[in-house]
């Protein structure tokens, strides 16, 4: 299953649904469609940009692809204001209480006993992309196994270490029994200098090699890339293998706007997928 975070509007060519596109992937997700606009919590999203990203995602949703939005804010009011508006779009809203994705959360919709066999019986889910508070990866595995949300977005490594596929066996189902599905975090456009696969060298800027560009200025220790290099492309060959071996149901796909930042440059951008 791929599972695309934000740049939705790469499900569009020429003002039409790119069928090539929205064909080979399952569902997408956005960010602060209706709460945390601006990096700030609880904070409504502008009417001008809600009503853009909608333009995207309610043909998206129509065409049967599930719409997954993550919205960052704190209070019953909000809650209750994307229940109302969960029901009105057939989107699946959650609301977390930090930017750093960090920690669990009571869900919008009620946790179930339901067997989720596909993306379309989501009802709830689970987006924890942070597991530094934990002080392994078995402390992260014990504490996402004690949930009951239908759907795991979240990051299957902490230091290097990767979860097992007898972890990920025991993710797909719930607390309670029922099956569920477990989607590992997967950016494509960006380097973590936290990853495996980063060299030590890396972190002094003279020894990068060029398809690494700049640091993320709002996420620390995240680098934009040269998404078409080859060197680029092998690692993210090799890191899908790696997701694949321990058995997780797909990806959740970051960074596929990285394109953003070489719009506006001479230098040709390529192909976002190859």
């Amino acid at each position: 299953m791929l599972i695309t975070q934000n740049g939705n509007e790469l499900y569009f060519y020429n003002g039409e649904l790119n069928k090539d596109f929205i064909n080979v992937t399952d569902g997408t997700t956005q960010e602060s469609l209706y709460y945390g606009a601006e990096f700030k919590l609880t904070n409504p999203t502008s009417k001008k940009q809600k009503e853009q990203l909608l333009n995207w995602l309610i043909p998206v949703r129509k065409y049967g692809k599930p719409v997954f939005v993550i919205n960052y804010g704190v209070g019953e009011k909000v809650r209750q204001d994307l229940l109302k508006k969960s029901e009105q779009t057939k989107f699946v809203n959650e609301l977390l209480p930090s930017f750093e994705a960090n920690m669990t959360y009571v869900p919008i919709q009620s946790f179930n006993a339901d067997n989720i066999t596909s993306l379309a019986d989501v009802k709830n889910f689970l987006v924890l992309l942070n597991p530094e508070k934990f002080k392994n990866i078995d402390a992260f595995f014990e504490y996402l196994k004690e949930t009951d949300y239908d759907l795991l977005l979240i990051e299957l490594s902490h230091n290097g270490k990767f979860m097992t596929k007898e972890q990920i066996s025991v993710l797909k189902r719930k607390k309670n029994g029922a099956i569920r599905k477990v989607i590992a975090y997967f950016s494509i456009g960006e380097a973590g200098n936290y990853r495996s696969y980063w060299k030590e060298e890396w972190n002094n800027k003279s020894k990068r090699p060029n398809w690494i560009v700049e640091e993320n200025p709002y996420w620390k220790g995240d680098f934009i890339v040269k998404y078409w290099s080859n060197e680029w492309k092998q690692i993210v060959k090799d890191y899908q293998k790696k997701l694949d071996e321990i058995g997780v149901d797909g990806y959740l796909l970051d960074t596929v706007d990285t394109y953003y930042n070489f719009e506006d440059k001479s230098e040709k951008t390529g192909k976002l997928i190859d």
